[in-house]
């Protein structure tokens, strides 16, 4: 390389090669003089106005300000790359190393998946892939400059990994790729490698579901179907059988065929109860909780389901309980669900006194204490309630059921300002939740709970908490309503407004899920602090909360409709 060209490596890391002299990223040992070079090697003939790269890297800052900032970062990466042109301000530019030939491993990269897929050449999309040397700037993860960017050269290498069929790389890089698993199954289904399809086709299955929260299309589990009709010497399992037929109920239940779903549904039950699969029947329960929840069947479904467990596999109950829990919560937030699941605990409490069944005590007395909270019942029978519940669900009849009777004993403290109490035991319900199969709805429902507990500036460093907490969780969304709306308003409070904005768009989608209810309230609530954060006038604010307050005591919330009604009256 001669001594005027420049090889800047951003894929994979960051490091850049001055004809013969190589510099790696801790040579720059100032920050931002490094982040001015990538920018601009990334950037369209290495260039970018200083307006960009002021807002880029010093977003907010005087004009006057930004441009000595400009002027300083040259400077250091000047002196970093040893080239008194490496970095030139001319005419209202940034530049990098004019009059150098500059080349970048994202430029060669680029051109060459551009031009085999324009070919539709295998053989140059698996050359292609070969010059990508991994995600861009990963110490850069963080930046919002480049995430685009980085996004882009993503999908442009997944596009060339599956032009060039290398369909076990496009796995590994991206486990939700169902092309790429459905050629794998087609493979060994004509390899005649039945054990390898069928480990093939559970990896594929548990990514959607844990990453995506859907399942295989019908196209892929007709190919499963195919798999477990092959002959060979050992036959698929109860599980395998169980698994197929769980995909095929997904299938029905997104084109809305409820009756097949549930008839599938209770298929898969019925042959995990037998050969005692707890995940299948976990997941078979919570497909017939959605289809009996969308017929208006659910009140009846679950306990009937729940009572049969208890009688004659006890072992099992939690599991249906688990598959069911975002049901029941569900449940307390319609119209007139507390009155509604306090009905359904009450027959709970007579049945598994009928049975002397130690599970069905500790779920009907947690959904009692649950429904009585939120009615803003008697604080010492709805702490009975759920101490009762803590108490049995821990000695063995659910760990959700305890994480959920500890969450709500410390929504309980916040109610009677036992503040230190109350965040003891959010701090427990956590603990205990990390136990349970079901984080995806107890955790936000938690976080949601110590949100509304705290003052705004330590409410906000528990929303960066719990988002780092569910990152990598598909959240179950009716569970997440309370943080949502919570984590708007604190953000409202606190001048966030565009963040605020996100979680109540969030909120009201989710929130059409009901037919009224005090979600409904609560999504007028929280729009009343932001437009109060925008400066609406007070009469608006005040109508939107009184608004909200009627929805509350209509949805027998009264605490929170009290909450409104004075909020609404100090704008008066």
């Amino acid at each position: 390389m001669s001594d005027d060209q420049l090889h800047i490596r951003l894929l994979g890391g960051f490091s850049v090669n001055v004809g013969d002299r190589f510099i790696d990223e801790g040579q720059w040992r100032l920050r931002r003089a490094a982040q001015l070079v990538k920018m601009l090697a990334l950037a369209p003939r290495h260039q970018l106005s200083r307006e960009m790269v002021i807002e880029a890297m010093w977003p907010g800052a005087e004009p006057g300000q930004g441009m000595i900032n400009v002027r300083k970062t040259a400077f250091h990466a000047r002196r970093v790359l040893g080239m008194q042109d490496g970095i030139m301000l001319d005419d209202g530019m940034v530049k990098l190393a004019p009059g150098h030939t500059v080349g970048t491993d994202v430029d060669a990269f680029t051109t060459a998946a551009h031009q085999a897929l324009i070919e539709d050449s295998a053989e140059g999309c698996r050359d292609a892939a070969a010059l990508y040397g991994g995600d861009l700037l990963p110490s850069d993860l963080y930046a919002q400059w480049c995430a685009a960017e980085r996004d882009h050269l993503r999908s442009l290498f997944r596009d060339v990994l599956a032009g060039g069929q290398m369909w076990g790389r496009l796995v590994r890089d991206e486990p939700t790729h169902e092309l790429a698993h459905r050629e794998i199954l087609r493979a060994q289904l004509a390899a005649g490698d039945r054990a390898a399809a069928i480990r093939q086709f559970e990896q594929l299955r548990t990514s959607l579901r844990e990453e995506l929260g859907v399942s295989p299309e019908p196209e892929t589990v007709a190919l499963y179907e195919q798999v477990l009709s092959m002959d060979g010497r050992e036959s698929p399992t109860p599980a395998d059988r169980a698994r197929a037929l769980l995909a095929w109920g997904m299938v029905h239940w997104r084109r809305a065929d409820l009756d097949e779903a549930a008839r599938t549904a209770d298929e898969v039950r019925a042959l995990a109860i037998d050969a005692q699969l707890p995940r299948e029947l976990s997941e078979a329960s919570e497909l017939m909780g959605l289809v009996s929840y969308a017929q208006g069947t659910w009140q009846a479904m679950f306990p009937r389901i729940f009572l049969e467990s208890v009688t004659h596999t006890p072992a099992l109950a939690p599991f249906i309980f688990d598959a069911n829990m975002c049901m029941s919560e569900f449940a307390l937030c319609e119209r007139t669900g507390t009155a509604d699941v306090d009905k359904l605990a009450r027959e709970m409490l007579r049945a598994g006194a009928g049975l002397e069944s130690t599970q069905a005590q500790a779920l009907g007395h947690l959904l009692r204490g649950e429904a009585a909270l939120l009615a803003g019942k008697d604080v010492d029978h709805v702490r009975q309630d759920l101490l009762v519940a803590a108490r049995l669900h821990e000695a063995g009849a659910s760990v959700t059921g305890w994480a959920l009777a500890v969450e709500r004993l410390a929504q309980l403290d916040a109610v009677e300002q036992r503040r230190r109490d109350a965040d003891h035991g959010h701090r427990e319900a956590l603990r205990i939740a990390e136990r349970t199969s079901v984080p995806e709805h107890l955790l936000p429902c938690i976080y949601g709970g110590m949100i509304s507990n705290e003052d705004d500036d330590v409410a906000l460093q528990i929303i960066a908490e719990a988002e780092a907490a569910t990152e990598h969780l598909t959240v179950c969304d009716p569970c997440s309503m309370g943080f949502r709306v919570s984590a708007s308003m604190v953000c409202s409070r606190t001048g966030e407004t565009d963040r605020a904005r996100g979680y109540l768009a969030e909120a009201s989608r989710v929130a059409e899920m009901w037919n009224g209810g005090p979600w409904h309230a609560a999504v007028d609530e929280a729009s009343a602090a932001l437009e109060q954060a925008h400066g609406a006038p007070a009469t608006v604010v005040s109508e939107r909360l009184q608004q909200a307050g009627a929805g509350f005591l209509a949805a027998n919330r009264p605490r929170d409709a009290a909450r409104c009604r004075a909020a609404a009256a100090a704008l008066q």
